[in-house]
């Protein structure tokens, strides 16, 4: 890797706060490295709970992350890779470059098998649970409070966490395909549904 700051940790420490951050959890118990295990593995990537605890220090053996753990725990942020991590925070006066992704991200297409259920919740009080079709195709099973109502089908390509979720060709009974955005009042929050 390029950056000198990787010797001393300074990137795979902000890379550990950052997921933190997006996690909205300090991982600090053994409980919140199986949650990001499993987490990990719902979004198509692999890290043992072991390694994590090694990568945060949890317990004492010295390691180096692999390249593999440090470029799963970057995608999760919403970066191709660990590198692209580095690269978008080309620190001056201690800010970071670029930030492309403020939470956790959902792929369809990568992330989610057919007859996957994701519960949608947003702002103020509304919750929806979707059903993939694939091809990045949803039907709503279930809404409460929102315009969305079962039946509808939309298509999504990603969904960002505490980001506005904008879907497309949204076909509702009755009506031609429009588009639909969700969570205008501090973006969506989502769970893959087991």
């Amino acid at each position: 890797m390029k950056d000198d700051r990787l010797k001393d940790g300074e990137m795979l420490n902000l890379l550990r706060e950052r997921v933190e951050k997006a996690s909205k959890r300090a991982m600090d118990a053994p409980r919140d490295f199986e949650w990001l295990s499993k987490k990990l593995g719902k979004v198509g990537d692999s890290v043992s709970v072991t390694t994590l605890k090694r990568c945060w220090g949890y317990v004492d053996a010295p390691m180096t992350p692999r390249q593999h753990t440090l470029d799963v725990l970057a995608r999760y942020l919403g970066y191709h890779n660990f590198e692209h991590f580095v690269d978008a925070h080309d620190v001056i006066n201690d800010e970071p470059a670029s930030d492309p992704v403020a939470g956790v991200l959902l792929r369809p297409a990568h992330d989610l098998a057919v007859n996957d259920r994701v519960l949608l919740t947003w702002q103020p009080g509304r919750e929806c649970v979707i059903r993939y079709l694939g091809n990045e195709q949803f039907v709503v099973e279930r809404s409460e409070r929102t315009r969305l109502q079962p039946g509808n089908t939309f298509n999504c390509g990603v969904i960002i966490e505490g980001e506005q979720l904008y879907i497309h060709n949204l076909i509702m009974m009755g009506r031609k395909p429009t588009g639909y955005v969700c969570g205008k009042r501090g973006g969506i929050h989502f769970k893959v549904l087991e």
